[in-house]
């Protein structure tokens, strides 16, 4: 007797398909612990690297000024605390009315300098963060020079995301000036043969006015592409797990003109106030996290802060 056909119509496992996240991230950026939280049988995270020059494409309309293709749902944002990230989308194009904006954490800046740089001498431990007095304007590499043109398509990661950075600290691992950067970015692109040293902070020193503010870091996505499963990402980087009650209540920030400028972590409901972020967010090592995170201790190569996610 030959054997029954096999039954018709999809099997189980084809009629499952995984909600894919697209998230667009910048150098520096470490999400996983993020992604390990939201990621599931039924939730995929996708990332896209982006540039920092680049970083907030996936917010902008497209080049017709039609309305925003809506991939990348969402993505990092980094932003100088004499800033605001309202700052930020306006300086892009992007109507801060239009994006939601969750501030996670704080990073500090460093400086790197080549072992014979005149630096390399600084003693962090015996002296404290590098004053930003001592850096030569001359000798200041900017890594936005060497970084190539942004895609035209979010979705287009660069070849070599984050080359930027990494040509400046080639450069000055000649010996050849010096370049400030987030303490996360650093530890990315570090060489043995590169100094990274403390820079003094605002607030470091009551004296210390032109001190660097360090840098914020948090998620935005526009408000017309908003979903459940934006918001479920973003109650999973607050610490919550999918499935989380807390997760149909989701407080998100609204970007609204003239919000705090304190660069802290802050939740708050779509009237576009910010307030205290959840337990749990946590910012890469070096950086100021909202909660839990562990004060970075300073050195002579650069801070060490809490775990990586």
């Amino acid at each position: 007797m030959p054997p029954s056909p096999p039954p018709s119509g999809p099997s189980p496992a084809d009629e499952f398909v995984p909600e894919t996240l697209f998230l667009s991230t910048i150098p520096g950026a470490s999400p996983s612990k993020w992604v390990d939280r939201f990621t599931s049988r039924e939730r995929r995270v996708h990332l896209v690297n982006h540039d920092v020059g680049a970083q907030v494409a996936f917010l902008a309309p497209g080049p017709d000024g039609s309305a925003p293709r809506g991939l990348p749902q969402l993505g990092y944002l980094r932003w100088r605390l004499d800033s605001t990230p309202e700052a930020l989308l306006v300086a892009s194009g992007v109507d801060p009315a239009d994006v939601h904006v969750v501030r996670f954490y704080e990073e500090d800046p460093v400086v790197c300098v080549g072992q014979d740089h005149l630096l390399a001498a600084w003693d962090a431990a015996a002296d404290g963060p590098v004053p930003c007095s001592e850096l030569d304007s001359s000798e200041r590499m900017d890594p936005a020079s060497f970084a190539p043109e942004p895609p035209a398509d979010p979705l287009d990661a660069p070849e070599v995301p984050g080359a930027g950075e990494r040509m400046a600290v080639e450069i000055v691992a000649t010996g050849a000036g010096h370049v400030v950067l987030p303490a996360s970015v650093a530890r990315m692109f570090g060489r043995k043969d590169v100094l990274v040293l403390p820079l003094e902070r605002r607030g470091d020193a009551a004296e210390a006015s032109d001190a660097h503010p360090g840098w914020g870091v948090g998620l935005a996505w526009l408000k017309a592409v908003d979903s459940q499963l934006v918001q479920d990402f973003v109650g999973a980087a607050k610490g919550r797990r999918p499935g989380s009650s807390r997760n149909d209540h989701l407080q998100t920030s609204t970007a609204a003109t003239g919000a705090s400028r304190s660069g802290k972590a802050t939740t708050a409901g779509r009237n576009g106030a910010f307030a205290k972020g959840g337990k749990g967010a946590q910012g890469p090592r070096g950086s100021k996290s909202s909660k839990g995170a562990a004060k970075s201790s300073k050195g002579s190569h650069g801070s060490k802060g809490g775990k990586r996610r």
